[in-house]
């Protein structure tokens, strides 16, 4: 399968965890199904739904933030409101998305190097407007297995690791609850779980030998080794 790696940055995102209410709460860095929703915004499809695969690294530090809010709006009477709502934030978000697969890399690398794209890119919502960067383009990217330790610049899914190889000085968190797969008119399936380094730096584990296609694969981008769901 092609490989595709490209850069996107903003002010600030907002990725709504589905089981928040009153007070919206965020993920700490991007899940997913909103990098495959930026995809679809790049390349114009409105329902896009693909079996490629995505991985992300952090290229800043997670930072999350507390903002009160005013909701104006009508209810079903047509009466006004103003409802206080407090809303999370991910502050100068900064990642590295790497994309792989078969069905929409070959048009995705086309609009990316030509600073193409039919929609608005966004970090979650609409005032988080972002510009996707081109960074490289892989015609063949493989599976990667091992039997030691490796280590990784991206978020590792939970159910990649066999165990986990903690360094000094390095902060480490662990964020559940990632829908994994869009399958189309707002439905998902399954969910993920990500170790991370709140700094972005790389991390070490020894992953598990019988890794499910359902739940990913690592692969090698060239010199990088990459998880991908």
């Amino acid at each position: 399968m092609k490989g595709i790696v490209f850069d996107v940055r903003s002010d600030l995102a907002f990725f709504r965890r589905p089981d928040t209410t009153n007070t919206q709460l965020t993920y700490p860095f991007i899940p997913p199904t909103a990098i495959k929703g930026l995809v679809g915004a790049i390349l114009g499809i409105e329902d896009f739904v693909t079996c490629d695969r995505v991985g992300v690294s952090l290229l800043a530090p997670v930072r999350v933030v507390a903002q009160q809010l005013s909701m104006l709006g009508k209810d079903s009477s047509s009466s006004t409101f103003n409802r206080p709502t407090a809303i999370e934030l991910v502050v100068s978000p900064a990642y590295r998305i790497y994309y792989a697969g078969t069905e929409h890399t070959e048009q995705l690398a086309d609009f990316l190097k030509n600073d193409k794209s039919v929609y608005p890119t966004y970090l979650g919502s609409a005032f988080a407007l972002t510009k996707p960067r081109f960074v490289a383009e892989m015609e063949r990217v493989d599976p990667f297995t091992s039997d030691g330790e490796i280590v990784t610049s991206t978020v590792v899914p939970t159910r990649f690791i066999e165990s986990f190889v903690p360094e000094p000085g390095k902060n480490y968190s662990r964020a559940g609850g990632f829908m994994h797969r869009y399958l189309g008119m707002r439905t998902f399936e399954r969910s993920v779980d990500y170790l991370y380094e709140r700094m972005g730096r790389p991390i070490k584990f020894r992953p598990k030998k019988d890794i499910s296609e359902e739940d990913g694969m690592i692969c090698r981008f060239r010199e990088e080794i990459v998880c991908l769901v």
